[in-house]
């Protein structure tokens, strides 16, 4: 099996259920969501987060290529839970989509955007 078909065995096999919202358009697919933990409580941005002090919310998607999500658009809803879209990518190998990434906040919260900073430079 293709490293495309293992990824997109796994996430159907595994994968939570899941609504993706743009618009008035709802798509019923199958991905990964999980909170986003970071090794030694180093955040991405740089910054340190006192221990106990976790308000920033913070979760990882993983889903099919073939259900892109836009930044600051996309809404994921599971099991009662809305996320936003913060930052998203497509992973490609050879040129061939593989999956997509996200970083998702719960929906609704003024959570302060770690990922704005490495997006402007360059």
């Amino acid at each position: 099996m293709s490293i495309f078909g293992s990824i997109k065995e796994t996430i159907k096999r595994y994968g939570n259920s899941v609504t993706i919202v743009e618009g008035d358009k709802k798509h019923n697919v199958t991905a990964f969501v999980e909170p986003l933990r970071y090794k030694n409580r180093v955040y991405v941005g740089g910054k340190y987060r006192l221990l106990g002090k976790d308000r920033d919310e913070k979760y990882l998607y993983i889903g099919y290529a073939e259900n892109p999500l836009t930044e600051q658009y996309s809404v994921i809803e599971m099991q009662n839970s809305k996320y936003i879209v913060k930052r998203c990518e497509t992973y490609y190998v050879k040129d061939y989509p593989i999956y997509v990434w996200a970083i998702l906040t719960p929906y609704g919260d003024d959570l302060e955007d770690d990922y704005e900073s490495d997006r402007e430079a360059g």
